[in-house]
């Protein structure tokens, strides 16, 4: 079996059903090693989308996303979109071609050093040959999925696809987090004495499918919850429990609360998105996690085990009925601020639009940006999944390819990606990804023309907006883009209109969405 065979082989025995990228002269023998295996191909219009595709697939799946790059440039691309699998938390394989070893240390066209490239963005790089194709490739499998989940690189010689794979295996070592009982013992005694506990439950609940073991938890234990952003979805907004999103507008209204406690608890808290201190008031913390992580301050424990077991730890944790009741303040509080806000044609109207059109099993990708401040606030996702959103990487660019994956994934319901027209412009390629493979997505574009959360940070810093301002007048100055029909809305009938005509379409549809940007400025927290 050549090495490009059994690397086909092995991933399509592992669940792999697609991988994403821009072909190179030597990919070209495991692009037909990969197809023979039943993996298909999918050509994007930049490697960093097809990174952000293969991690979005990841997500949704459960199964490793892959994609690929060439020399050089092809890897400088894919790199971005991998660094967002890493402080994302998906398990991730990114495939370069490389030189040969004749050529690997010579000047020439396109060459650098991917293992180094590479060594910073992945939780492991690898460089292929025929004697350690099969320790390799187990190691890559093991390693991207094991806590926290993430990408691994394996760089692929030219020479190297048509060699014969030999059966050699590397002994590695393993590494298991040991626990404390000692930090068990004092947390248990911390949660019992708690009177007005809260609790921060984050990605990594998310990603363990804790969403169920959370509602039944708290129909015993009435004590508030605080989210991060990436978690949205894990308890429904309307739970009397629940409080608000950590980092996203309007935060800074959750501080009523949190002043408040007198425990913190973090249930699968990564503070790649947010961290603790940024928010926590000076009282204990007990951070229940699936491996050790950097948190400061003297006195905070660490549970590390299985999420099975974190539940079970928390069983004598006493409701908090004035707890519970400040959380509901706390929403209230918030959904006053928005219906406020709500009579004009701004982005929280335009929001609040779309979420009353789409039925309730859509799936939304959101862009990086001021709207996604309020939209990771507002939106009612109702499950898990349902927004998909990047906080650990937040690389602009990443809502249409995310987008474009999704509905991969996804068929039988409609994926509507949400975008500022800076995030647009930077991945406005994919548009032709989604039509040359006949995959539909509602892009909504909200177009205010300048890149507004850097206005915003300018003007807290009492400085002019300055190196922000994208263009003047339309951002789609015809009915279509890339062969794809665009909409132009300007008040709330036409975006309804256009949005009950987007979902009645077979193919993708842009809907540009003109609004005043001005209400963000209430919203966006100071941080």
């Amino acid at each position: 079996m050549t090495i490009a065979e059994y690397l086909a082989l092995k991933l399509r025995d592992h669940g792999v059903r697609r991988f994403f990228g821009i072909p190179g002269g030597p990919s070209i023998p495991y692009m037909e090693a990969f197809r023979k295996q039943g993996i298909e191909f999918f050509l994007t219009s930049h490697e960093s989308a097809a990174a952000v595709m293969a991690d979005v697939t990841a997500r949704l799946t459960g199964v490793m996303g892959v994609c690929h790059g060439t020399f050089g440039p092809g890897a400088t691309n894919l790199s971005t979109g991998v660094g967002g699998a890493l402080l994302d938390r998906s398990p991730l394989l990114a495939l370069t071609s490389e030189m040969s070893d004749d050529w690997l240390n010579r000047t020439t066209q396109m060459n650098i050093d991917h293992q180094a490239l590479y060594r910073p963005l992945t939780k492991a790089t690898f460089r292929l040959s025929d004697e350690n194709v099969v320790s390799v490739t187990d190691e890559a499998l093991e390693t991207a999925y094991a806590e926290y989940p993430g990408p691994v690189h394996i760089g692929l010689p030219t020479d190297l696809h048509g060699k014969t794979a030999l059966e050699t295996l590397t002994k590695r070592e393993r590494f298991h987090e040991a626990g404390d009982d000692y930090n068990s013992k004092k947390a248990s005694v911390l949660i019992a004495s708690s009177h007005r506990p809260l609790l921060a439950v984050g990605l990594t609940a998310l990603r363990h499918g804790l969403a169920d073991h959370l509602k039944t938890f708290l129909e015993k234990h009435q004590v508030p919850v605080v989210i991060t952003p990436m978690a949205k979805g894990i308890l429904e907004q309307n739970n009397p429990c629940y409080a608000g999103v950590l980092f996203h507008a309007m935060s800074d209204r959750l501080q009523k609360l949190t002043r408040e406690a007198d425990l913190v608890i973090g249930i699968g808290y990564d503070p790649v998105e947010y961290n603790y201190e940024s928010w926590m008031p000076s009282v204990p913390l007990v951070h229940f996690d699936t491996r050790m992580t950097d948190i400061p301050g003297r006195g905070n424990l660490q549970i590390v085990s299985g999420p099975e077991k974190w539940f079970e730890m928390l069983e004598p944790l006493r409701s908090s009925p004035e707890m519970v009741s400040l959380a509901g303040e706390v929403r209230n509080e918030m959904a006053g601020t928005l219906a406020g806000l709500s009579k004009g044609f701004g982005p929280v109207r335009a929001l609040q639009i779309l979420r009353e059109e789409l039925p309730g099993n859509a799936v939304v990708t959101s862009d990086v940006g001021s709207h996604l401040h309020l939209l990771g606030q507002m939106w009612d996702a109702g499950a898990p999944g349902k927004l998909i959103i990047t906080n650990g990487w937040s690389s602009m660019g990443f809502g249409l390819p995310a987008a474009i994956a999704a509905a991969m994934c996804c068929r039988n319901v409609p994926v509507v990606c949400i975008t500022g027209d800076g995030g647009m412009m930077m991945n406005a390629g994919e548009i032709m990804t989604a039509r040359r493979y006949g995959i539909k997505v509602i892009v909504i574009v909200l177009a205010d023309r300048e890149l507004n959360l850097i206005s915003l940070k300018e003007g807290w810093k009492g400085i002019d907006p300055y190196g922000v301002s994208l263009y003047k007048g339309p951002l789609f100055s015809s009915d279509s883009f890339l062969g794809v029909k665009v909409f132009s809305v300007a008040d709330g009938d036409a975006m309804r209109k256009a949005v009950r005509e987007a979902l009645l379409s077979d193919t993708s549809v842009i809907i540009e969405t003109a609004v005043d940007p001005s209400e963000y400025s209430d919203l966006v927290v100071k941080v």
